[in-house]
C-alpha cells in the first residue's frame, strides 16, 4: 500500500511506494473509482470550447502564414508546421494563461487522440491513393535511380553517424533510424508536394514519384522487420512477427475478397453507399489498434488495409472524396498542434549534440545531391536537372513528422533531438521547394516544340490523330469525324484514342496503353469507349488503326501529358471535346474549358475543338455504303482557316461527304499581313483546282457589309449540314468581328465558333469543329514562300481568275473548261458548283 500526500491548492496526489512515484492531477469535476476515472457532463462540455479554439487558432495562424509566405513560394506544409510550433511552448505556450486555458489540461488529451487518428488516416488515405499497378513498372524502369538515391546517402550518413552518434544523449539505437528516414523519400509527402507545385505530369516529377514508391516499399519492409532487431527477447520478436504474418494473411485472404465484393455491388455511375465508407474507415482504425496492441507501429495496420483497396473509381475515389476534407481540415490541424507541443527551441542548449545531429542529417541530404547527379546520368539529363531532381527527393513532410512524434512519445529521443529533427526537415523543405518552383518550368519545353501541321503533311502518308474523349456519349461523333476524313489503304489514319480521366482517388497521374487482352468482371466507361472504336477499326479494312490509351491526370496539368504523347508519336492533329456546362457538369465543364485553353496554348500541332451537339442522333452509318455526311466550311482568312481547309481537302475525296465552302469577304478596311493574303489565295486555288469536277463540292462567295449580313450568312450554313468547320482566329482587325467579340462566351471556340455553338443559334443543334494551327509556324516566311511557289503552279488559270474576281454583279456565270459554274441570285452570295 502506498503513501498518499495531498496538496489541495494544486489538486495533486503523490502516490509513493517502494517501486515508483506517481503524480495524479485532477479537479472537482473528476470522479475517482476503483476501476476508472470518469468525467461528468460539465467536464466534457468544458473541453469542447477548448478543442474548437485550438482548431480555429491553428487554422487561422496557418492561413495567415501561408498568405505571408506565398510570395516566397513556400508550401502549405511549412505554414501548417509553423502554426503548431507557434501554439507550442516555444512561443504562445510560454504564456502561462494561454497554456492553462488553450494548450494545457484536458483539451490536449483530445488533441493528442485526434492527432493519432489523423496520422492513421493520413497513412491509410495515401495508401489507398497509391496506384498498386505502378509498383512493378516503377521498379523495372527506375530501380537504378531509386536505389542509388537511397543507398548512397544512407551509407554516407551511417559513416558520419558512427563517428558522431556518441555525442548525442539518449539517442539509444535510433542513429540508424535517423539516417534511414533522412535518406528515404516518403511517397505520400513527395506526391503531395509535387501536386501542390503542379508538376505531377513533368518528367522530373514522374521520376521522383517512381523513386519514392520504391523507397516506400523499403520503408514498409523495415517496419515489418523492426521487431526482430529491437526486441530484447527472441521469443517476443518471434511472437510479434507471427502476429504480423497472421494479420497479413487475414488482410489478403479475408479483407481483399470483401473489398472486391463491395466493388462488384456498386452500380456504375452511382455513388458508393455510406455504410461501406464508414465500415472501411472504421476498419482502418481497428487494424491500427491491432498493430499497436502487438507493439508494432500502428501505421502498418492502416497501410495493410489501404493496399487491398484499388486506387481510383469507384471505391478508392469515394473514400478519398468523403474523408480527405475532414482529414485535412480537422484531424491534421490537431496533428500539427501535437507536433508543435513537443517542440521547445529553448531546450536546444547542448550545441555539441546539436552539431553532431546536424552532421548526420546533412550528410544524408548532401549524399542525395551526389547520388542524384550520378543516377540521372543514365537518363542523359542535364546537370541542372540533376540538381533539381535532388531538390525533389529532399522534400520532407507529414510522414517524417509521424515517425519523429512516435519516437518522442516512446521516449526514444529527448526534446532537443526531436526539436532539431523537426526544425531541420522544415528548413530543408522551405529551401528546396522554392528552388524547384523558380528554376523548373517544364512548359518552356512545350513552347519550343513544333511537330507540323495538316498543310505540311506529306501526301499519301499516314495521318495521326489524337482523339481526347471524356465521356462515352461522344464517341459516335468522333467516329463519324474520322470516317469523314477519308481513311483508305493508301492514306490510312492512326487514331490515338485517349480516355481523359480526372485524377481523383489516386496519388500519381497515369498514362498507359489500354490493354484489350485483360478480361474484366465489370466493364467501365473506358472499356465501352475502346470497344466501340476498336470495333469500327476492325471493319475499316485496315484503313484505320487504333492506339488506345487511358490518361488519368489533374485537369490543370493534363495538357503536359497530351503534348508529350503528341511529341513522342509525331501526331499531326489533336481532337478535343467541348463540354457545355449544365446542371450536371457545371463544375467539371469549367475545368475542361481550362484544359482546352491549355492545349491550345501549348500544343505542338494542329488542334481541333469538337462541339458535338448531335451526340447519338447520327444517321445509320455502320455500313460504309450508307455513310453520308454534310460539311459546311467557313473561310475568311488566316492560318487557322487555311489549316481547316487542309482537313477539308482530306474529306473532299470521300464520296459520302458533301462539302459546302463559303468564302466570306468582309467589306471594310482590314489590316492583314501580305504573306497571309498570299497564302489564303494559294490555298483557295489549290482546293478549287483539286476538286474541279467534284459534284460533292460547292463553293460560295459571301460579301458581308454589316453584322446582320454576317449572321445571316452563318445561319445559312447550318441547314441540312452535320458539321460546320471554322478557324479559331483571324489575323486581322475587323469591325464586324469586333462587334461580336463582347458576346463571346467560350474563348477556346473563337468568335465565329462560339456564335455557331451557342444554344440560341440554330436551336443549338449544329455540331462545330474549331481548328487552330500551331502558332510556331504561323509567321515563318520560308514556309510562306515555299507554299506560294509550289502551290501556285498547280492551279488552273481559270480557277485563279475565278478566285481573284471581285465582281459585285448579282448573277455571275463562267465556264471552267467543260464545266458550268452556277450562281444564285442573292445580292451578297455567289455560288459555284464545279460540275464537269
Amino acid at each position: 500500500m502506498g503513501t498518499f500526500l495531498l496538496n489541495d491548492t494544486r489538486h495533486r496526489h503523490w502516490i509513493e511506494d517502494d517501486r515508483f512515484t506517481t503524480c495524479v492531477s485532477y479537479n472537482e469535476s473528476t470522479k475517482f473509482s476503483y476501476h476508472a476515472i470518469n468525467l461528468d457532463e460539465e467536464a466534457v462540455s468544458s473541453v469542447l470550447p477548448v478543442v474548437m479554439l485550438q482548431v480555429s487558432l491553428a487554422f487561422l495562424i496557418s492561413q495567415i502564414l501561408y498568405i505571408l509566405l506565398r510570395p516566397l513560394k513556400q508550401p502549405k506544409f511549412v505554414s501548417n508546421t509553423l502554426s503548431g510550433i507557434i501554439l507550442g511552448p516555444s512561443f504562445l505556450g510560454r504564456i502561462k494563461m494561454f497554456d492553462a486555458y488553450v494548450t494545457g489540461g484536458r483539451g490536449m488529451v483530445f488533441a493528442h487522440a485526434a492527432s493519432t487518428i489523423g496520422g492513421i488516416y493520413f497513412v491509410f488515405i495515401n495508401t489507398v491513393k497509391m496506384d498498386k499497378g505502378m509498383i512493378p513498372r516503377a521498379i523495372k524502369k527506375t530501380y537504378s535511380v531509386s536505389l542509388t538515391v537511397f543507398i548512397v546517402p544512407l551509407l554516407i550518413s551511417l559513416v558520419v553517424g558512427h563517428r558522431e552518434q556518441y555525442k548525442i544523449p539518449r539517442i539509444h539505437d535510433q542513429g540508424i533510424s535517423i539516417s534511414f528516414v533522412a535518406s528515404k523519400c516518403a511517397y505520400p509527402v513527395l506526391v503531395d508536394a509535387i501536386s501542390e507545385l503542379k508538376l505531377l505530369n513533368s518528367e522530373l516529377g514522374q521520376l521522383a514519384i517512381s523513386s519514392a514508391l520504391l523507397h516506400e516499399i523499403l520503408g514498409l519492409l523495415r517496419l515489418l522487420m523492426a521487431p526482430l532487431s529491437k526486441a530484447k527477447y527472441r521469443s517476443v520478436a518471434i511472437r510479434i512477427e507471427l502476429s504480423l504474418c497472421a494479420m497479413s494473411l487475414f488482410t489478403f485472404l479475408v479483407l481483399w475478397p470483401t473489398i472486391q465484393w463491395i466493388i462488384r455491388r456498386i452500380p456504375e455511375r452511382k455513388p458508393v453507399k455510406d455504410f461501406y465508407i464508414v465500415a472501411i474507415l472504421t476498419g482502418a482504425l481497428v487494424m491500427a489498434v491491432a498493430c499497436d496492441s502487438m507493439r508494432v507501429n500502428y501505421t502498418i495496420g492502416a497501410a495493410m488495409l489501404g493496399i487491398v483497396i484499388p486506387a481510383g473509381p469507384p471505391l478508392g475515389s469515394a473514400l478519398v472524396e468523403k474523408s480527405e476534407a475532414i482529414l485535412s481540415n480537422f484531424f491534421l490541424p490537431f496533428f500539427y498542434i501535437h507536433v508543435g507541443q513537443q517542440i521547445d527551441i529553448y531546450s536546444i542548449n547542448n550545441w555539441r549534440a546539436f552539431a553532431a545531429l546536424e552532421l548526420i542529417i546533412m550528410a544524408a541530404y548532401i549524399g542525395k545531391v551526389v547520388a542524384s547527379i550520378l543516377a540521372t546520368t543514365c537518363f542523359r539529363t542535364s546537370f541542372r536537372n540533376a540538381l533539381l531532381f535532388s531538390c525533389f527527393v529532399n522534400i520532407k513532410g507529414v510522414s517524417e513528422l509521424v515517425t519523429f512524434l512516435r519516437w518522442r512519445q516512446r521516449e526514444l529521443i529527448d526534446v532537443q533531438t526531436y526539436s532539431v529533427l523537426v526544425l531541420t526537415n522544415l528548413a530543408v523543405t522551405a529551401i528546396v521547394t522554392p528552388l524547384i518552383s523558380v528554376y523548373y518550368n517544364p512548359q518552356r519545353r512545350l513552347e519550343s516544340i513544333a511537330m507540323g501541321t495538316l498543310q505540311t503533311a506529306l501526301p499519301d502518308s499516314e495521318l495521326r490523330i489524337l482523339c481526347g474523349i471524356h465521356d462515352e456519349d461522344h464517341i459516335s461523333g468522333i467516329i463519324h469525324l474520322i470516317k469523314a476524313s477519308n481513311p483508305t489503304e493508301m492514306n490510312p489514319i492512326c487514331a490515338y484514342v485517349v480516355h481523359l480521366v480526372e485524377l481523383v482517388g489516386r496519388a500519381a497521374p497515369v498514362v498507359e496503353n489500354y490493354s484489350t487482352q485483360k478480361t474484366k468482371a465489370m466493364a467501365n466507361s473506358t472499356d465501352h469507349i475502346m470497344r466501340a472504336v476498336i470495333k469500327y477499326a476492325e471493319g475499316s479494312n485496315d484503313a484505320v488503326t487504333i492506339q488506345p490509351f487511358i490518361m488519368i491526370s489533374p485537369y490543370e496539368t493534363m495538357h503536359e501529358s497530351i503534348c508529350k504523347l503528341v511529341k513522342d508519336n509525331c501526331i499531326t492533329l489533336i481532337l478535343l471535346q467541348f463540354i457545355p456546362p449544365n446542371e450536371e457538369t457545371e463544375g467539371r465543364a469549367a475545368c475542361l474549358h481550362g484544359l482546352n485553353n491549355n492545349v491550345l496554348g501549348y500544343a505542338p500541332c494542329t488542334v481541333g475543338i469538337f462541339v458535338d451537339k448531335r451526340l447519338n442522333n447520327y444517321s445509320n452509318s455502320a455500313k460504309p455504303a450508307n455513310f453520308c455526311y454534310n460539311v459546311a466550311v467557313v473561310f475568311i482568312g488566316g492560318p487557322d482557316d487555311r489549316e481547316a481547309m487542309a482537313l477539308v481537302s482530306h474529306m473532299s475525296s470521300n464520296p459520302g461527304v458533301r462539302i459546302t465552302l463559303s468564302r466570306i469577304y468582309l467589306e471594310e478596311n482590314l489590316v492583314e499581313d501580305e504573306d497571309d493574303k498570299c497564302l489564303d489565295e494559294v490555298v483557295m486555288n489549290d482546293f478549287m483546282a483539286s476538286n474541279f469536277g467534284n459534284p460533292n463540292v460547292v463553293c460560295r462567295r459571301i460579301d458581308a457589309n454589316d453584322s446582320k449580313q454576317l449572321v445571316n450568312a452563318f445561319r445559312s450554313l447550318v441547314s441540312d449540314n452535320d458539321l460546320v468547320i471554322v478557324g479559331r482566329q483571324q489575323p486581322f482587325s475587323s469591325r464586324l468581328l469586333e462587334e461580336t467579340k463582347p458576346w463571346v462566351e467560350y474563348d477556346e471556340l473563337g468568335i465565329i465558333g462560339d456564335m455557331l455553338a451557342s444554344a440560341d443559334f440554330a436551336e443549338g443543334m449544329v455540331s462545330v469543329l474549331v481548328i487552330q494551327s500551331v502558332r510556331i509556324l504561323k509567321k515563318d516566311p520560308k514556309t510562306v514562300k515555299a507554299l506560294s511557289n509550289s502551290s501556285s503552279n498547280k492551279a488552273p488559270k481559270t480557277v485563279k481568275a475565278l478566285s481573284n474576281s471581285s465582281s459585285n454583279c448579282d448573277i455571275d456565270i463562267r465556264t471552267l473548261g467543260k464545266g458550268e459554274v452556277e450562281a444564285s441570285d442573292l445580292r451578297t452570295v455567289k455560288m459555284y458548283k464545279l460540275n464537269p
